[in-house]
């Protein structure tokens, strides 16, 4: 079979005089154009690796109130502080009934929905630019799985306080990367408000150590080989050149970060639940203790003194012996019957005096971890003999829009990336907004608009802002399907609320009862 390309004689003739923005493609290469854009589009994701960085295996150590104090000060600037706020934090996600419930919520309920908006451009060339445009934002959220990047950045952001990430380019695909805090460090300088993000590269070296049983790797054969397939191209040029750190591309990188006060590092909102949490383990491991104290029975047996003799200098073994064997033998039966001898003097239980730690200081520490987590209850009473109690999540759901608002900066960010590394004009980036994750307020705001559409007269923008939907795209979408005719193709079916009918309503005209005709005939004329 000859695979060899043939060639072929094309004829191109003009029914008018081209000018200079006439593009002349024959069917060959549109063809071949169509081949390589449908390749592109199956699977670009294949073969795109990335690692997980083994983490620091040192033992929790018990920490205290006073150790909290220690890393609350300054932390947002000391890595070692966050790392160490961020390792205890973990564990108390795994721990805490109340801690690690507001994570798995957030986990499990992360809003992934979102609206892209793209500006409306007026060129010759604006609507042929825009669909471009268009496609390539849309394949880039495929192939960075958008969604479920965001499953990923808002919980870690909320129990760590930073999220750092890396737009990876290899071929004609994306992935982004995520590097853990040590790995990845902020600088101390950033442009236009973001900063500039290294790479420790010797701690890099460090966790990329995964080996089998044999002592081989179990992926790449050496260091250099993962480096240089995994990772952007300036840590390789650092490792090859044993730089100690390699300064990210600013178009590349972005962080999340939460609570940092305008410094380098973010601090989990979870940190301030430390304390009290703690409290409450300290509470719980004390009334364990009691529990297990009272758990013990613990029979006192008290002999007359006059056994030890006049002059109390006798030991009394024997009687002392004989009184225990006599209980001891009573107590073996399901009804104890015990008759002590006449040197007994009482027989008694004996009882620790400790209580349980007061409901009222459980309650207070209980709602101390919860303001902080940004929850609270709502109490609602209403005539009951009992509180109803709701749960308010309002600030923890003000605290997860504030991580999707920095994501989406970093979003747009990449867009910019995208369209300029395929020649097309910045100013046809689109704007992305995740949709907000509190849904308390859906009907009131369907009552709003309502309000402001019907009896104020407000402008649709207005209107379809307050829903989250953005007026231009409506606008395009309107005018698409007016041009299309919709209208006409979408008609009413004929059903009992859309047809009239031929005939009038009442009785019928052909009534032959004079009575009733002379009686319809005066209702008619009343109205």
């Amino acid at each position: 079979m000859n695979l060899e390309k043939e060639e072929e004689d094309f004829k191109v003739v003009f029914a008018s005089k081209k000018d200079e923005d006439t593009i002349i493609v024959t069917s060959q290469k549109q063809g071949h154009l169509w081949l390589e854009q449908a390749m592109y589009q199956f699977d670009n994701n294949f073969n795109q690796y990335s690692s997980y960085l083994n983490e620091s295996s040192m033992s929790r150590t018990v920490f205290t109130t006073e150790e909290l104090d220690l890393l609350a000060d300054n932390a947002q600037n000391d890595i070692d502080k966050i790392n160490k706020i961020n390792s205890i934090v973990r564990y108390f996600i795994n721990k805490d009934d109340l801690i690690g419930k507001v994570y798995e919520t957030i986990e499990s309920n992360v809003n992934t929905e979102y609206r892209l908006s793209f500006p409306e451009v007026d060129t010759n060339k604006s609507q042929d630019i825009s669909d471009e445009s268009r496609e390539l934002i849309n394949n880039f959220n495929k192939q960075i799985n958008l969604k479920q990047l965001m499953r990923k950045v808002i919980p870690m952001s909320f129990s760590e306080g930073n999220y750092p990430m890396y737009l990876r380019k290899k071929g004609d695909s994306y992935i982004v990367d995520y590097y853990p805090l040590g790995v990845i460090e902020v600088s101390d300088y950033e442009i236009d408000g973001e900063p500039y993000l290294l790479i420790n590269v010797n701690e890099l070296k460090t966790r990329l150590k995964k080996t089998n049983k044999k002592g081989k790797n179990l992926f790449f054969d050496t260091i250099d080989e993962e480096i240089k397939n995994n990772y952007p191209s300036e840590i390789y040029e650092a490792y090859t050149k044993k730089k100690p750190y390699a300064k990210l591309n600013i178009k590349n990188s972005g962080i999340v970060r939460l609570n940092n006060l305008n410094r380098k590092y973010g601090l989990t909102s979870i940190f301030r639940a430390l304390r009290p949490s703690l409290m409450l383990e300290t509470f719980e491991r004390t009334d364990r203790i009691n529990a297990k104290a009272k758990a013990k029975k613990i029979i006192f047996q008290k002999l007359h003194k006059e056994i030890l003799g006049e002059k109390f200098d006798k030991q009394a073994f024997e009687e002392m012996a004989y009184a225990h064997t006599n209980l001891m033998n009573a107590w073996k039966n399901e009804t104890v019957v015990y008759t002590g001898a006449a040197f007994v003097e009482d027989v008694k239980y004996v009882e620790p005096k400790t209580e349980n730690v007061n409901i009222e200081n459980v309650n207070y520490q209980r709602q101390k971890q919860m303001t902080a987590l940004g929850i609270s209850f709502l109490n609602l009473v209403s005539g009951q003999s009992f509180t109803a109690s709701n749960i308010s999540v309002n600030e923890l759901m003000k605290t997860i829009n504030k991580i999707s608002e920095q994501l989406e900066d970093i979003l747009e960010k990449w867009y910019k990336v995208v369209l300029e590394n395929n020649g097309i004009p910045l100013e046809y980036c689109p704007s992305i907004k995740i949709i907000g994750s509190e849904e308390l307020d859906k009907e009131l705001k369907l009552k709003l608009s309502e309000l402001l559409y019907s009896k104020l007269n407000a402008s649709y923008s207005t209107v379809y802002g307050l829903l989250g939907i953005d007026v231009e795209d409506e606008k395009q979408k309107r005018l698409k399907e007016n041009e299309q005719k919709y209208d006409d193709i979408f008609t009413p079916r004929l059903t009992a609320y859309t047809n009239s009918g031929d005939s009038a309503g009442g009785r019928p005209v052909d009534n032959n009862n004079p009575d009733k005709q002379l009686q319809d005939q005066d209702k008619r004329n009343k109205e």
